[in-house]
């Protein structure tokens, strides 16, 4: 079933709802005596009928014109008489709630909607009250001497069924109330009912007593249950009223005949139903107003929280808006550059960077403007130019359109922790050197005492062969040195770096550690890709790892390393048969100051291997077995092929 046959489905049933409604209704106005020609005192189809078209709009109006052509033709009445009262009592609502549906149409909460209610109601009533009788005229039902009091009586009535049925059917959601609240309600219209049969069987009550007496309960209903409250009391006070008259009975009973009683009666129900919706009106828009104004207070309070919490905080809230300039910093965040607030407020971003900082910047802007969330150290420039190190946590700000709005970015100032991470770097670096310098010395010390040697026999033996072999000792010091500057060489940025040369370059200084300690060594470089990175700080990992795995190691030992293309990258295996890394140990192994071997590490070793890793964009993983048949330990190093490489390690 496609959607256009479904939506005529839904509005067919809902004219057959409305139809059924207005049938009812309409009988029940047809059982009240008329006073005047066909008029009822009370028409309650008419509201029925003025709520449908504001609800449902005017796609019900085949239920209106069908249930009030039903109501009319079974009253007796001929075919033309209740055609011309279908088209006035179908008009009339319609027009009505056309013009009140300029507007939204929502439940009475206000003064206005009551006076709306009244006004557009009166037109539409008007409609109605003119076009039937009109019809009843022109089919001979009615004299044209009569037309206008019938009239009256017909708008009257039709006037009144409209204030009593709309606000009901408007405002029905503000009966879902809970079982103490409804048996509140049902104490109510328990109440009214004993005080109407009192009074209605007390001769002595007259219309004007009966209208005090019955005011406290439109009080109760409005200030306990807001405009249905009092139109719930209205409608039952009105028909229990109608009922009682048309029986005989009660205070308006004794204004002559039946035509006095019937207006009487209207008068106080008209004046009774608007009184007791003005009056829920003006306590619904104080109550509005008192929750306005509490949802403020309490707003401000929040922000006024949020503000003592912002400035109160030690870190820094920096706020950019979509063209990156500066909407909001607190107390901290000034404090941490040495500006004042007033002094960021509208200048860009770039003003607070270092001029070599500002391209990676813009790098990260964009994945910003993508919705990328990210926590990473950042350099800022100081108002004296100094330099600022802060952890950053970043978070995009996106408008109600989904569109880039800004950056919120929370600071801690670790420039503390960046200088103190940096010394422990150069202290390790430096113990790494003087450990490689002993095995450096040992290297040439060899082939300068073969030198020396040869020097000595050429001075008694002028043959050819000695300054060969000098000449050859002397490349072999050239080679050693050759790579011990290579290995140290700073180089300020990165550049295109083949793993298998820098692994082989280590493994050529520590070559004479390798035969003394009687180690084998059994290498394997399955791809010759070249990634992107820093020579000499991947030969520091290397250094580091082959290093520890010679110290572990005793005769015999074997030591395997492997290179293989792996994920869009390169991933180095490092694997001995050492002693092993107990369970404990293992996962202390790349914290700060942590060694197994305390007689000859420092416990900044591995910690800075990882660093250096993370900071050429890869990963690094250990195993390791203390078992007596199968001990040993295995690191992983994969390293990416062309992800730039972060001049600080990011969080």
């Amino acid at each position: 079933m496609n959607w256009d046959a479904l939506k005529a489905r839904v509005r067919v049933a809902e004219s057959l709802a409305v139809m059924a409604l207005y049938v009812v209704a309409g009988v029940l106005g047809h059982a009240i005596p008329s006073a005047h020609g066909h008029a009822s005192p009370l028409w309650p189809a008419a509201g029925i009928a003025f709520a449908a078209f504001l609800v449902r709009g005017r796609y019900v109006w085949p239920g209106v014109a069908a249930g009030s052509l039903l109501v009319n033709f079974v009253g007796h009445m001929s075919l033309g008489a209740a055609v011309g009262l279908t088209a006035g009592n179908t008009l009339g609502p319609a027009v009505g709630a056309a013009l009140w549906a300029r507007k939204p149409v929502r439940p009475i909460q206000r003064f206005s909607d009551v006076l709306r209610l009244i006004g557009y109601g009166c037109v539409g009533t008007a409609i109605s009250a003119v076009t039937g009788p009109a019809a009843l005229v022109v089919t001979g039902s009615l004299s044209w001497s009569s037309w206008p009091s019938t009239s009256l009586m017909w708008w009257m009535g039709d006037m009144i069924g409209t204030l009593l049925i709309v606000p009901l059917v408007l405002n029905s959601a503000e009966f879902k109330l809970s079982k103490r609240r409804l048996a509140e309600l049902a104490l109510l219209m328990a109440s009214l009912l004993t005080c109407w049969e009192l009074l209605f069987r007390s001769g002595a009550v007259t219309g004007a007593v009966f209208s005090f007496a019955v005011l406290p309960f439109i009080i109760w209903g409005a200030v306990r249950f807001s405009i249905a409250g009092a139109a719930l009391s209205s409608c039952l006070i009105s028909a229990v009223a109608m009922f009682e008259t048309m029986r005989g009975v009660g205070p308006f009973v004794g204004y002559g005949t039946w035509a006095h009683h019937v207006e009487a009666l209207q008068v106080f129900m008209a004046v009774l139903s608007i009184s007791g919706l003005c009056l829920a009106a003006v306590i619904a828009e104080r109550d509005t107003v008192e929750e306005a104004l509490a949802r403020e207070e309490k707003l401000r309070r929040a922000q006024e929280q949020y503000r003592r919490i912002i400035e109160t905080t030690n870190d820094g809230v920096w706020l950019l808006d979509r063209d990156v300039r500066t909407s909001f910093v607190n107390r901290r965040t000034a404090e941490m550059l040495g500006f004042t607030r007033e002094e960021m407020l509208g200048r860009p971003l770039f003003d607070f960077l270092f001029p070599e900082d500002q391209p990676q910047k813009q790098v990260d802007l964009e994945r910003r403007r993508r919705g990328v969330r990210e926590v990473f150290y950042n350099r800022c420039r100081r108002k004296d130019g100094s330099e600022m190190w802060a952890l950053v946590s970043t978070n995009p700000v996106f408008n109600d359109n989904g569109e880039f709005d800004g950056v919120l970015a929370m600071l801690s100032d670790v420039t503390l922790l960046r200088k103190t991470e940096e010394t422990l770097r150069r202290n390790e670096k430096l113990i790494t050197a003087g450990r490689l310098a002993a095995t450096v010395a040992h290297e040439i010390n060899n082939p300068l005492a073969a030198v020396t040697n040869l020097l000595f026999l050429m001075r008694t033996d002028n043959n050819p062969d000695y300054l060969n072999m000098a000449e050859d000792e002397l490349a072999r010091i050239n080679h050693i040195a050759k790579q011990t500057l290579g290995f140290y060489r700073n180089d300020p940025n990165p550049a295109r770096v083949n793993l298998t040369d820098v692994i082989e370059g280590v493994l050529a200084v520590f070559r004479g550690k390798v035969r003394s300690r009687g180690v084998e060594i059994e290498t394997s470089y399955r791809s010759k890709a070249e990634i992107d990175g820093y020579a000499n700080e991947l030969g520091q990992v290397f250094g580091n790892l082959i290093g520890n795995a010679l110290d572990a190691m005793g005769p015999g030992g074997k030591l395997r390393i492997r290179t293989a293309s792996y994920c869009h990258g390169l991933r180095a295996t490092i694997a001995d048969n050492g002693s092993g890394i107990n369970r404990e140990s293992l996962g202390k192994v790349f914290q700060p100051f942590f060694t197994a071997n305390k007689e000859v590490g420092t416990g900044l070793g591995l910690w800075l291997t990882r660093e250096i890793v993370h900071k050429h964009g890869g990963s690094i993983r250990v195993k390791s077995s203390t078992d007596a048949q199968r001990h040993g330990t295995v690191f992983m190093i994969w390293l990416p092929l062309n992800v730039p490489v972060t001049s600080t390690p990011a969080a």
